[in-house]
């Protein structure tokens, strides 16, 4: 075995550690790519080569597949935690008011910071719909009386 096969068995099984301890696709594009690398060393071909076809299949795989892939998976995913919020209500626990940059709701059983869409005051017992989260504060409206 030459010396460059053991490096790209270092690349490989980096690769799959680093995605292992990632939530989004990071190195695995290049789990392919090493390993024919690696297949390249066994038989000799020259380093240059070897560099080059890591270097093509690596970036080939990411520009070709990745975005397809985080489409799929995206579209599988159900909403969870802070990003089911929006479009859910909410009950006032702590006047709203923008001038004084105070307000805090309850929704799921959890106390959030809150801010009014737009100017005025929201008093504490109204219901309001959650329009976004902006870092720790959803930003709401009372929800119209029917």
């Amino acid at each position: 075995m030459s010396p460059m096969s053991f490096v790209w068995l270092a690349v490989l099984a980096l690769a799959l550690v680093v995605e292992a301890f990632t939530t989004d696709f990071v190195a695995i594009w290049f789990f392919p790519a090493a390993l024919i690398s690696m297949v390249l060393a066994l038989f000799s071909v020259p380093i240059p080569v070897q560099l080059l076809l890591f270097a093509a299949v690596g970036c080939v795989l990411v520009f070709s597949t990745r975005p397809l892939c985080k489409k799929i998976l995206k579209s599988k995913g159900d909403k969870t935690n802070v990003d089911s919020l929006p479009g859910k209500t909410a009950m006032v626990t702590e006047e709203i008011n923008n001038l004084l940059e105070q307000g805090e709701v309850k929704i799921n059983g959890l106390r959030w910071s809150a801010r009014a869409e737009g100017e005025g005051v929201i008093p504490v017992g109204t219901q309001v719909e959650v329009l976004a989260v902006q870092g720790v504060k959803l930003i709401v409206r009372a929800v119209p009386h029917a």
